[in-house]
C-alpha cells in the first residue's frame, strides 16, 4: 500500500506525462499541495523530494517547483553524449530502495519531533550525531563546533567576509581549484592570492614564504580528490601544512568534500595533524548523495561567536540550514548504516572507472600532452600543448558529442601556466571513458597535423 506522499507524486508525475502541467510550469506551492490533498506540510515537501529524485521537477529558491522541461528528449541527449564536464553522479537504480527507506523514516521524525528541528545550526540530534562520524576521519569535535549547513560553497562565503583573530585579509588558495570558489572570489572584492599546485602537491618553502610574507587570513585548500587535479597530498605535505599554520597563525579551510570515498593512503584529514585551533573542516555530501544538499562545518572554540555571528547575519537574508526532511534523512543514512552501504557500493562503481581512465593516460605523451590524477575522486586534468587553443579544443570536442571543462575556469587570473581541459567521470561509464578519451587523441592528432 502506497504512503500518502507516494500517492500525491504518483498523481502529480501522471499529469506531467499527460501534458496538464507544461515543461516549465510552476507546480502548486506545498501549501496548495496541503490543501489539496489534506496532508500535512513535511508530507507535500516529500511528494517533491520524490519526484525531484526521478528528475521530474526542479525547484527555484523563493519560488517553488518547475516542471523539467523536455524530460525525454534531454534523457535521450544525455545518452547520446558523454558528459566529462559534470562532477554530480547520477543515482542508479541499486541506491533507490535506501532512498526510500531512509526518506519514510525521516518524514516520521520530522513528524514527531518537529518542534525540536527548528534550530538555526542543525537539528540538535543530527549534531549530537555527527562527533563520532566525524571521528571516523580523525576530525574530533563536540557538537557545539559543529554547524548543519548548506554545503561547502555556503562555508567559504561567510568565511571568506568573516574577520579572523590573526587580523589578516589575504586569501590564500592553490591553483588551480574548485572554480565556483574561484568565480566567488573574482567577483568578492577580497583579496587574494595563489599557490600551484601540480601533480605532486605544492611546494612547501614556497608555502613558507608566503605564510611568512603575506597577511594571510586562511589557506584554502583540498588535500584529498582535488578538484580538478584528482591528486591528494602526501601524509608529510599534510603534516608540513599543519606545522606551518600554527608557526604563522595562518587558518588552515579543509575541503573535505569526498573524504569518504578514497582510494590509496595518504593519511587522514589535514585537521588531524594540526594543533586544531587553526583548523576549520568543511564536508560535504552532494557528490556521494546528489539529491541532498547538506554539508558539515566544524569552527574552532576561539571562532565560535565569530561564526555564528556571521550565520545570524545571514539568515536573516537566506537559510543557512537545510530543510528539515534532508537533515532527517542524513541523520538515518548514518544512525543505519545505509551511508557506509551507500558508500561501498559507489566505491565499487568508481574503481573501474578510474582504472580505464589511467589505462589511457600514456598515449597521451605522444601527442605533447599529459594527464595529472586519476588518483581518487571524479577528476583528472589534461595539460594541452602549447600549440593548441582550449577554448577551441573544448569547443571541437563539444561538437562531437563530448564535453569537458576548459581549465582556465579553475584559475584566477596572473596565476595561468598552461591550457588544459578537466574530466568528470561521475556520470561516464567505463566505455563511454574509452571512447571519449579516443575522441580526445584523434583531435590531438588532427591538431598536431596542423
Amino acid at each position: 500500500m502506497k504512503r500518502a506522499y507516494e500517492e500525491i507524486a504518483a498523481d502529480i508525475e501522471k499529469r506531467i506525462q499527460e501534458g496538464r502541467f507544461k515543461p516549465r510550469e510552476r507546480l502548486p506551492s506545498v501549501r496548495e499541495l496541503c490543501a489539496s490533498y489534506r496532508v500535512s506540510q513535511n508530507t507535500a515537501v516529500k511528494a517533491y523530494e520524490v519526484l525531484k529524485s526521478k528528475h521530474l521537477v526542479y525547484s527555484v529558491p523563493q519560488s517553488g517547483c518547475y516542471v523539467l522541461e523536455n524530460r525525454r528528449k534531454l534523457e535521450q541527449t544525455e545518452r547520446s553524449v558523454i558528459d566529462f564536464a559534470r562532477g554530480n553522479p547520477m543515482l542508479g537504480k541499486i541506491h533507490t530502495p535506501d532512498i526510500k527507506h531512509c526518506l519514510d523514516r525521516a518524514i516520521d521524525i520530522c513528524n514527531e519531533n518537529s518542534a525540536e528541528w527548528h534550530e538555526m545550526y542543525g537539528a540538535p540530534s543530527l549534531r549530537k550525531l555527527l562527533p563520532k562520524y566525524l571521528a571516523d576521519f580523525q576530525v574530533f569535535a563536540s557538537p557545539e563546533n559543529i554547524f548543519v549547513n548548506l554545503g561547502v560553497q555556503q562555508a567559504l562565503t561567510l568565511l571568506t567576509h568573516m574577520s579572523f583573530p590573526n587580523q589578516k585579509d589575504t586569501i590564500l588558495i592553490e591553483q588551480p581549484t574548485f572554480r565556483y570558489y574561484n568565480w566567488f572570489l573574482k567577483s568578492s572584492g577580497v583579496k587574494v592570492i595563489g599557490i600551484q599546485r601540480d601533480a605532486s602537491g605544492i611546494d612547501i618553502a614556497t608555502l613558507e614564504r608566503l605564510f611568512k610574507n603575506e597577511k594571510i587570513k586562511f589557506f584554502y585548500t583540498v588535500p584529498n580528490s582535488h578538484n580538478p587535479l584528482g591528486t591528494c597530498y602526501s601524509r608529510e605535505q599534510r603534516k608540513a601544512i599543519a606545522r606551518l599554520a600554527e608557526k604563522y597563525d595562518v587558518y588552515i579551510v579543509e575541503d573535505d568534500y569526498f573524504g569518504d570515498i578514497r582510494f590509496g593512503n595518504h593519511g587522514d584529514a589535514l585537521y588531524s595533524y594540526g594543533d586544531q585551533q587553526h583548523h576549520i573542516y568543511l564536508k560535504s555530501f552532494i557528490k556521494i548523495i546528489p539529491w541532498l544538499r547538506i554539508g558539515i562545518t566544524v569552527i574552532p572554540t576561539q571562532l565560535l561567536s565569530i561564526f555564528s555571528e556571521q550565520v545570524k547575519q545571514s539568515y536573516f537574508h537566506s537559510y543557512f540550514s537545510p530543510s528539515l526532511v534532508s537533515q532527517a534523512t542524513l541523520e538515518i543514512y548514518i544512525r543505519s548504516n545505509v551511508l557506509k552501504k551507500h558508500i561501498a557500493a559507489m566505491k565499487k562503481e568508481l574503481a573501474p572507472r578510474l582504472n580505464c581512465l589511467r589505462l589511457r593516460f600514456a598515449e597521451a605523451k605522444q601527442y605533447g600532452a599529459a594527464w595529472i590524477g586519476g588518483e581518487s575522486g571524479f577528476y583528472s586534468y589534461l595539460e594541452l600543448p602549447e600549440n593548441v587553443n582550449e577554448k577551441q579544443f573544448v569547443e571541437i570536442l563539444k561538437k562531437r558529442d563530448v564535453i569537458v571543462t576548459p581549465g582556465n575556469e579553475c584559475f584566477i587570473e596572473n596565476c595561468r601556466q598552461q591550457s588544459g581541459i578537466r574530466l568528470s567521470v561521475a556520470r561516464t561509464t567505463a566505455e563511454e571513458i574509452d571512447r571519449g578519451i579516443s575522441i580526445l587523441y584523434e583531435e590531438l592528432r588532427t591538431w598536431k597535423t596542423k
